[in-house]
């Protein structure tokens, strides 16, 4: 299993705190006996801090020294063997932590050893261990004592000293301090003891340009003198670590500096002052600067005197520092310097830029790069001539050396050939520059579960394989757009919808209603969506292709915009796999200036914004042209989504596929009301089949013809402003939001936000909207949607549809980019008021008034005997257009019946649109009447899921792979919850003897009983390979028959990502089984409670 690092999250006020001591700083030089005094100092040093609520952790340098007192040797030999240096640790090392527990002890300080070779970090897992075990032990209080372990080290693992291991230490836990205790107050400019005009030096913001006497060479027991405090200051700075030298006899120096440090920064740092606004100077966190507690703080005497590094302003990553300063790289790359500047760029490595490897090396390897001035070719012994070469960086290899030793020099579209896959070499850093790739922010592709980057052609073939879904009527060449799940996408979909209804329809108490496909064109026409529901179209005129308008402009302003990477060097990422390839607009390698670059991507960050015409007006002034004609293309035009049909045989009545489930829920509402006893509000829920006629279907299950939909329509009173009597129970949800403000800038950066705070502050319009938000949040990351790969998007005016007033989609991060999977619409009371006005049916709500209301306003009397006659068969008409005047209309009116004894009314249909109405037919008047009850027409909050794009979005998202024993060959994993997978648990007889089916059979209907879906595979695959294929398929347990099932009844349960497994009774299993289905427990849980089973995954051949 990956292991993340723990969140070392902070507490207000809160500082990690490193402090180094040497040798010279515990033990005596000549006599070798402990320095109680000022180690007692400083444990009362380290104590106070933790009491005042900072972080501490010791760096401890001695063993050796307290190890030659402990065998009574007078002084370290000049020549000290390795074994006799490490048995001294080892006696030593003993003594030591005992000293200091006991000092501790005192003050009821705990504090913990921690022993480290450089090799116990050089791998990745093993740091990020060690990691969470720093943060662990001081969020439990503990102060951790680090000393490296030179009982076992040897001189290719030792970090050199304990500077450097110092400075290691305060980067993994990303310390706000470290302090180099020593022999001197400061750095001076030079040697004190012979210049006594030497000068301190206080503060030193660029180490490169330190000029100081470093002279010192440290104690006759250490390793380590004034340069290499220097170096760990380097390290320290770096890694964004404020670094402080200072006397190590007078430990009390550490309270003072930070007292002073703390309360420098908060002069500095004004209180209303953002962390973006903070000067570069301050070097404590805001936090920290305002929740001071020691009363001393506010004493204004100088800080002891002490030399302080200041942080980096852009300091590196955590990952980066590892990669950097931690592992022993394995091997060599020798790169161009088109290469070195492409990296210098953010772009990745390629195999064209590399000229050389030297080292044996395998895939995820530490390697080093080397940038080779005009690339000469090796000598005849393999190894290139001095000075020709200059290290840069260090990289991490997706490739072993001899895998690259064969693609080097190749163009990456050459790569497919040598391998079935191209695995790029990803570069992590370039030492001299402060440019890297970013992985804190989304990258521009997409990956695995696991981080890995994601291969789009590895997962489409794992899902035509095990037949997730497949192309609808494929063997006559199939017909785009339209797609047949099999059984596991079948069963995967079943199973989101089933969540999706108990999370929706059974927590909310919605009425759910099927209604049919067909739909009456007056219906659609009422809607709006005969009139509305279009996409912008355009032709080419040289082959006649049909090209959607916002899609055409947006590839070929991203193909400009990768060709002018290339042309600088950069790295281009290809999302789409080579079939697709002659489909796409292609770039050419032409650099642009950078006001184009920024224009096309604003153009880009606004396309859903712009409308037809304003599309045509983009590729007239871009000279955008069809990539595989190099024609500009026409006009764009609307285009209708919805598939036509005629309904009877007469053909008389148009009719559509419905695009969506929504007006069958309008067209029930007054019988949905009736049903839910004239209750509000209430919400109406339908999951059916939809229909568009996509003008280029594309992307698999993302952009298709016909899909499945799952909507709400939540009715609600708009009097009160749409609150939500639940909303408290999720306003403290914390929602990635990407608001139209931001959009119409031009950028896409996203804020974090709680739903209560987006509501409180009106972004998020009212609660019941925000509400759905926050309910959309949870259904994706219970079924298992990576929360890293989610946002939601606001929609910008032109892009709503005609019926929203405001709207919101969940988008999820996939290798086609960011992709709408949900929508929810405010969508007022636009569908049940023109479904109304069309129909004359009451499509409102009437409810009774606790007390009567008194109403003064205009009100019209008909004389019925005179208004008919009059107007004959257009009196209905006449009368309808009257009732529907407003108070504004009337009051004119009835001036005008005052002064003429007339009035003129429009009436569509009638005459020429115009009757005149006289005064003794009509009576307006302004006067009281009293109601009883109040009637409104609801608004609706519209929930609207792309189950399909959901699924395929989901998969990716769960998709990873997991090296094979002994092979290259990555083996595919969809780590999907169990309480979605298409199949829960795996049945595996350890071979296909006959002994093992009648266990096996039980199992199965035991499971079938529990409502827990199985599958049996007892083919003549070895179980790992059984295992494998299944865990392709994404199940999540497996339960194996052997034959010590047949003499105790025991069986073992798998579980898929860690492939750990543990072993029980069957009862005890099926329990286990049907906990972890039920997600009341997790593997973690269930391998505690259960005995673990060692041999899992053995090769046993069937017979």
């Amino acid at each position: 299993m990956a292991v993340k690092a723990a969140g070392a999250a902070k507490k207000p006020g809160q500082l990690t705190i490193v402090i180094k001591l040497g040798t010279s700083s515990i033990v005596d030089e000549k006599t070798h006996e402990p320095l109680l005094p000022i180690l007692t100092l400083i444990v009362d040093t380290a104590v106070k801090l933790r009491k005042n609520g900072h972080r501490v952790v010791i760096v401890s340098s001695g063993a050796i020294g307290v190890g030659l007192r402990r065998m009574d040797i007078d002084k370290r030999p000049k020549h000290l063997a390795q074994l006799q240096a490490s048995a001294l640790a080892a006696i030593g090392q003993c003594r030591l932590v005992s000293l200091w527990d006991s000092l501790f002890a005192h003050l009821s300080q705990p504090v913990a050893q921690i022993l480290m070779t450089r090799n116990d970090i050089a791998d990745r897992t093993r740091y990020i261990n060690a990691q969470n075990t720093f943060n662990q032990l001081m969020e439990m209080g503990v102060i951790p004592i680090v000393n490296e372990n030179d009982t076992l080290a040897v001189s290719e693992i030792k970090f050199g000293d304990n500077d450097t291991l110092s400075a290691i230490t305060a980067a993994m836990v990303h310390a706000d301090m470290l302090f180099l205790m020593t022999d001197v107050d400061c750095l001076y400019d030079k040697n004190p003891r012979t210049h006594p005009d030497a000068r301190p030096i206080e503060i030193v913001s660029d180490i490169s340009t330190l000029e100081a006497d470093v002279s010192t060479a440290g104690s006759s027991l250490g390793t380590g003198g004034m340069s290499t405090k220097i170096v760990a200051a380097r390290l320290g700075t770096l890694a964004g670590v404020t670094t402080i030298i200072t006397r190590s006899s007078n430990p009390g120096n550490i309270l003072g500096i930070v007292r002073h440090m703390i309360r420098t920064s908060t002069a500095n740092t004004p209180s209303s002052e953002s962390d973006e606004q903070r000067p570069a100077g301050s070097l404590l966190s805001k936090t920290a600067c305002l929740n001071v507690t020691d009363a001393s703080t506010t004493e204004d005497a100088p800080p002891p005197l002490h030399t302080r590094f200041l942080p980096s302003n852009d300091p590196i990553q955590d990952r980066y520092f590892w990669l950097l300063h931690t592992p022993n790289p394995r091997g060599t790359l020798f790169i161009d310097v088109g290469c070195y500047r492409a990296l210098l760029n953010k772009a990745g490595l390629l195999p064209v830029g590399v000229v050389d490897v030297q080292g044996h090396f395998g895939q995820q390897d530490v390697v080093r790069l080397a940038v080779v001035e005009g690339s000469p070719p090796p000598g005849p012994d393999g190894r290139r001539s001095e000075g020709t070469t200059q290290e840069v960086g260090r990289a991490v290899v997706n490739y072993s050396a001899s895998e690259i030793k064969r693609i080097m020099g190749h163009q990456s579209v050459e790569i497919h050939r040598a391998f079935a896959a191209s695995r790029k070499v990803d570069a992590y850093q370039v030492v001299g520059s402060r440019k890297r790739t970013t992985d804190d922010a989304m990258a521009s592709t997409a990956t695995t579960l696991k981080g890995q980057p994601l291969e789009k052609p590895l997962l489409d073939a794992l899902l035509r394989r095990r037949m997730f879904y497949t192309p609808s009527f494929e063997i006559y060449n199939g017909v785009g757009g339209l797609y047949d799940y099999g059984p596991p996408g079948c069963a995967l979909q079943t199973n989101i919808v089933d969540l999706w209804r108990k999370h929706f329809v059974l927590e909310e108490d919605m009425l759910e209603v099927d209604c049919t496909v067909l739909t009456p064109h007056e219906v659609l026409k009422t809607s709006g969506h005969v009139d509305k529901f279009a996409d912008w179209m355009c032709k080419d005129p040289k082959n006649g292709d049909i090209l959607r308008a916002d899609h055409f402009v947006e590839a070929v302003l991203e193909a400009r915009l990768n060709g002018n990477k290339e042309a600088r060097g950069q790295k281009v990422e290809d999302k789409d796999d080579a079939k697709k390839k002659k489909k796409k607009a292609k770039s050419e390698a032409v650099a642009l200036d950078d006001a184009v670059v920024t224009e096309y991507e604003e153009v880009l960050a606004r396309i859903d914004n712009y409308d037809g015409p304003q599309l045509g007006e983009l590729i007239k002034k871009y000279q955008l042209k069809n990539p595989d004609t190099g024609e500009i293309p026409s006009e764009p035009v609307q285009f209708n989504l919805m598939f036509q049909t005629s309904i009877g045989p007469s053909s008389n009545l148009r009719g559509y596929l419905r695009p969506e489930t929504a007006q069958g829920q309008f067209l029930n509402f007054a019988k949905l009301l009736a049903f839910n006893q004239s209750q509000m509000p209430f919400a109406s829920a339908s999951i059916g089949k939809s229909y568009r006629n996509e003008i280029s279907p594309r992307a698999g299950l993302l952009r298709v013809r016909e899909f499945l939909m799952a909507e709400i329509e939540h009715f609600v009173d708009p009097q009160g402003g749409k609150k939500h009597s639940r909303f408290h129970e999720v306003e403290h949800v914390e929602l990635v939001l990407l608001d139209r403000e931001t959009q119409l800038s031009g950028k896409t950066e996203t804020r974090r936000m709680t739903v209560g705070q987006a509501v409180k502050t009106r972004l998020v319009d009212n609660e019941t909207l925000g509400y759905f938000l926050a309910r959309i949040h949870l259904f994706l990351q219970k079924i298992g949607v990576d929360l890293s790969k989610m946002r939601f998007r606001q929609h910008m005016q032109n892009e709503m549809a005609h019926y929203a007033c405001d709207c919101w989609d969940a988008e999820l991060f996939t290798t086609s980019g960011w992709v709408e999977c949900v929508g929810c619409a405010d969508r007022s009371a636009y569908d049940l008021s023109v479904h109304a006005k069309k129909t004359g049916a009451p499509l409102v709500v009437r409810e009774r008034l606790d007390e009567p209301l008194t109403i003064e306003d205009w009100q019209v009397d008909i004389e019925k005997k005179k208004f008919g006659p009059q107007f004959k068969k257009d009196a209905k008409a006449v009368e309808d257009a009257l009732l529907a005047t407003t108070q504004e209309q009337r009051e004119k009116m009835a001036s005008q019946l005052a002064k003429a004894g007339s009035v003129t009314l429009e009436v569509p249909g009638v005459a020429d649109g115009k009757v005149d109405i006289k005064g003794d037919s009509v009576k307006i008047e302004f006067r009281k009447r009293v109601e009883n009850t109040r009637e409104y027409t609801p608004n609706v909050i519209e929930p609207s899921f792309g189950i399909g794009r959901i699924l395929y979005a989901l998969v990716e998202h769960n998709f990873w792979t997991r090296a094979s024993d002994g092979g290259d060959e990555a083996r595919g994993v969809l780590s999907f919850p169990p309480i979605v997978a298409p199949t829960k648990v795996l049945l595996v007889p350890l071979s296909s003897n006959a002994q093992f089916k009648p266990a096996v059979k039980e199992l199965s209907q035991k499971l079938r009983r529990l409502g827990v879906s199985s599958r049996v595979d007892d083919s003549s695959a070895s179980i790992g390979k059984r295992y494998s294929r299944n865990d392709e398929l994404g199940t999540p347990l497996g339960v194996t028959v052997d034959f010590q099932t047949l003499q105790d009844g025991t069986v073992t349960l798998r579980d898929r990502d860690s492939t750990t497994q543990v072993r029980a009774a069957e009862k005890e299993i099926l329990a286990a089984i049907q906990s972890l289905v039920d997600g009341t427990k997790d593997w973690a849980t269930i391998s505690s409670e259960l005995p673990k089973f060692e041999g899992q995954e053995v090769e046993v051949a069937a017979r």
